[in-house]
């Protein structure tokens, strides 16, 4: 296994930033360890808590807060799935798949990825 190490900048658009990174790198197929930094805005999906159905339906929202970011996930086929926690003031957090987000400061990836 070899280990990647990416870090997203301020302003840059995380999921997409990542995707074409990787994609630059020749990477298709990788496990996202670890996905840490700052948000100014992020869009999560959820599960409805009522839902019944198989597979449940989902809410999609955009969150225009500034958050400490907290995630893993993978890459396949050259796309990104990531599941992260959004730590907010005063201690709340929003959690959920993130669709796309912009940060702020940074953010670093780890993932691993067979050589």
């Amino acid at each position: 296994m070899k280990q990647i190490k990416i870090k997203i900048e301020e302003g840059e658009k995380l999921v997409a930033s990542l995707e074409r990174r990787l994609a630059e790198k020749g990477v298709k197929e990788a496990v996202i360890v670890s996905c840490v930094g700052a948000l100014m805005d992020f869009e999560l999906v959820t599960i409805h808590q009522d839902s019944d159905k198989i597979p449940p339906d989902h809410y999609q929202k955009h969150f225009d807060l500034k958050a400490e970011l907290l995630g893993n996930g993978s890459v396949s086929g050259g796309v990104v799935h990531l599941h992260v926690v959004c730590g907010l003031d005063g201690g709340k957090a929003l959690a959920g798949h993130l669709v796309e987000a912009t940060v702020t400061y940074f953010a670093q990836i780890t993932l691993l990825t067979e050589v």
